[in-house]
């Protein structure tokens, strides 16, 4: 099978971990994948990366305007083209999209070509829109939700396939293409190789109650703040607490200013970015982790990767309550969740209990990194992927087009 992966941004990028995922996922097996990308860093129009081949947007290239020209976007008709001059030129078998800004095109050359089309749908794109501001004039084009929304659906109707990342999405969807079978979930779970690797680094027993956070905070604290407001009323009771933060950069001043304003100088460390091999080992600080998200319509359709990182470290989940969140951690019991409307001295209450829940919180963590190895891991999100590809590439007869010898 040849595959060509189709993504908005440049690659290799840092924000593209679910396509790198994919693309090692077949190349392990033996097929082979081209990643189709923009070039807005006017890299080599290809390059070999061992487990995928790029071949970067290159019309334009030597112009001044190339960025303007080259902009992904689904009234860009050089897109389409360059989709289409390309694949002639390479062959796959199948076409996946990463998200919708030029899924279009994407799906538009496909079919010029007769080849079947996946559109990976990682986020909900409305709520997505509706939630950033319009800064700039181009924003009540490009960030209009209704327009959003109905690209996302013309999108999903004229895709072969569709993944999402938790079945509460699907309820979003077109029904007749949720009940034609159109849609698999392919979550964002851990790799096996987290569980092995966190086993390789023991947690220590005792010291202070680390409640332990891994994510992007650059500048805006908004989702940790309530955790830091809580920690400002557990000192009070009990000082041998700490919140432990990952991935801070930038500007520290609004997250020193949320520490002074709680009154928990000493029981906050922020940490910048943790290279992802060393995450892991870094996790095994923690002894509660902490999914912060504010409940909204888009985080009650998705679920953040962080979620399994944190069940392959054996870590235990404190989350806001967000639908697939919630389900998961009540199905494991493996957590706890806040309830909507809970102020700093609720949070602080749930902490503490669950700091002085003993051998409860440990079975907690264990539970969680049992799920990844039997159930939760990308192994099984990659089956159900794949299995969706090999379905479309079915010939009569039962044989699959490209498939290796």
């Amino acid at each position: 099978m040849h595959v060509a992966l189709v993504l908005q941004n440049d690659y290799p990028h840092a924000g593209e971990a679910r396509p790198r995922r994919l693309a090692r996922s077949l190349s392990q097996r033996g097929h082979r994948v081209t990643i189709l990308a923009w070039n807005s860093r006017c890299g080599p129009p290809s390059e070999d990366l061992g487990y995928a081949r790029v071949r970067r947007f290159s019309f334009f290239l030597q112009s001044h305007f190339y960025r303007l020209w080259s902009a992904p976007s689904p009234l860009n008709p050089f897109w389409l083209i360059w989709i289409w001059k390309v694949a002639r030129e390479i062959q796959p078998d199948l076409f996946i999209a990463s998200n919708i800004r030029i899924a279009l095109p994407m799906i538009l050359a496909a079919k010029v070509l007769r080849k079947p089309t996946i559109l990976d749908l990682q986020e909900h794109n409305e709520e997505v829109t509706r939630m950033r501001g319009k800064t700039r004039l181009a924003h009540y084009l490009t960030r209009n939700s209704r327009l959003v929304a109905w690209l996302e659906a013309a999108c999903v109707k004229y895709a072969d396939h569709t993944w999402v990342v938790v079945p509460e999405r699907m309820k979003s969807l077109n029904p007749r293409v949720v009940s034609q079978g159109r849609v698999t979930v392919v979550s964002n779970t851990a790799d096996l190789a987290e569980v092995q690797a966190a086993q390789s680094h023991r947690r220590e027993k005792g010291g202070v109650f680390t409640v332990i956070f891994i994510g992007f905070l650059r500048g805006d604290f908004t989702a940790i703040a309530p955790f830091i407001r809580a920690l400002g009323c557990i000192i009070p009771r009990d000082p041998n607490v700490r919140l432990l933060l990952g991935g801070v950069e930038g500007d520290r001043k609004p997250l020193d200013d949320l520490v002074e304003e709680a009154k928990c100088q000493g029981h906050v460390q922020a940490d910048g970015i943790i290279d992802p091999p060393e995450i892991p080992r870094w996790l095994q600080q923690g002894h509660l982790a902490i999914v912060p998200y504010q409940v909204t319509p888009f985080t009650h359709a998705t679920i953040s990767s962080k979620l399994f990182h944190y069940f392959a470290a054996g870590l235990p989940v404190l989350s806001t309550d967000m639908a697939p969140t919630r389900r998961v951690i009540e199905e494991l019991k493996c957590g706890a969740v806040i309830p909507e409307g809970s102020g700093p001295e609720e949070i602080a209450e749930i902490i503490l209990r669950l700091k002085n829940a003993g051998e409860e919180l440990d079975a907690m963590g264990r539970r969680a990194q049992q799920a990844v190895r039997e159930k939760y891991h990308w192994e099984v999100d990659f089956s159900q992927a794949f299995l969706s590809m090999e379905e479309l590439l079915s010939l009569p007869g039962g044989r699959v087009a490209g498939k290796p010898a």
